[in-house]
């Protein structure tokens, strides 16, 4: 039996329709992921946790701290007395604890705690994730679309970028459920094309059929824009943490998903139908 937590996000999407197309049990968690009671309760009987909840779609260090860190703590504390086999924690290639930048490291925090908990874990670690209901490829579009006649390109776009289709990372998640070789270890996966943001941003535009300026945006102008804009939305279409991909390159090796889970990852030009969808002009206001 695998418990999900954060089974309806971006990842936990994906991740349990593949389950259910491999006539795996599972179960998604509901409640509070700090409440020990309600852990305690839906861990009974759990063989494996996959562990997708967390806050960085709201932009809050306060809620980062609540949640991940602190709802992570709970998870661990009731997978032990509920004799858990192994705990599953995506994380983001750049994760630290000393990390300047606060999402990578409460990410590093995270990895810590679990690390020492006693329990077999496997972290896996990725560069920026898109598909379909993405935070990633839909914004750019979005900030595009509504930046007219400009393509904005923070540092002039020089920034390499690494992104990884959601359904490989899928396959590595479950790949790494009870296999011995992933266990009690930090894995990292991206895609074998590294961009710059600058010919990731084109490269969307054209898939789109949309026609910008690229424009240079000077990267200390980053943050205090991005505060300005969208700082006081409830859920920030663009958050502080979305800025720091800029700062922090998400690369790794071009062969580390065929060399830990044997299959090649996607090219991104044959995933990118799902950005002509009806209505995705407006997906960035819907955040």
């Amino acid at each position: 039996m695998i418990l999900i937590t954060g089974a309806t996000g971006f990842i936990g999407r994906s991740l349990t329709a593949a389950l259910d197309r491999q006539g795996m049990e599972w179960r998604a968690y509901h409640g509070r992921i700090n409440n020990p009671l309600s852990l305690r309760d839906q861990l009974a009987g759990v063989d494996i946790v996959i562990h997708l909840a967390g806050a960085e779609a709201r932009g809050r260090n306060r809620l980062l701290h609540h949640v991940d860190i602190e709802g992570t703590e709970r998870l661990i504390e009731e997978s032990q007395k509920a004799d858990a086999r192994q705990i599953i924690l995506p994380s983001r290639i750049g994760a630290d604890p000393l990390s300047l930048h606060p999402l990578l490291r409460v990410k590093g925090e995270v990895e810590q705690r679990l690390r020492h908990s006693g329990i077999p874990y496997t972290i896996l670690r990725t560069a920026s994730l898109y598909g379909r209901h993405d935070r990633y490829f839909e914004l750019i579009l979005g900030l595009a679309r509504w930046s007219w006649p400009f393509v904005w390109l923070p540092g002039g776009g020089a920034t390499p970028m690494q992104p990884l289709w959601i359904e490989d990372y899928i396959r590595c998640l479950i790949a790494a459920i009870d296999h011995p070789s992933c266990l009690n270890q930090t894995l990292t996966v991206a895609g074998e094309e590294r961009l710059s943001y600058r010919e990731l941003a084109l490269t969307l535009l054209r898939a789109a059929g949309l026609r910008r300026i690229p424009a240079k945006l000077p990267m200390l102008l980053l943050h205090p824009v991005s505060a300005a804009g969208f700082s006081w939305w409830w859920w920030p279409a663009i958050s502080r943490y979305f800025v720091d991909r800029f700062f922090v390159p998400e690369v790794t090796q071009f062969d580390s998903v065929i060399r830990q889970f044997n299959f090649r990852p996607a090219r991104i030009q044959d995933n990118l139908a799902y950005l002509n969808r009806p209505g995705l002009r407006w997906r960035l206001f819907r955040h």
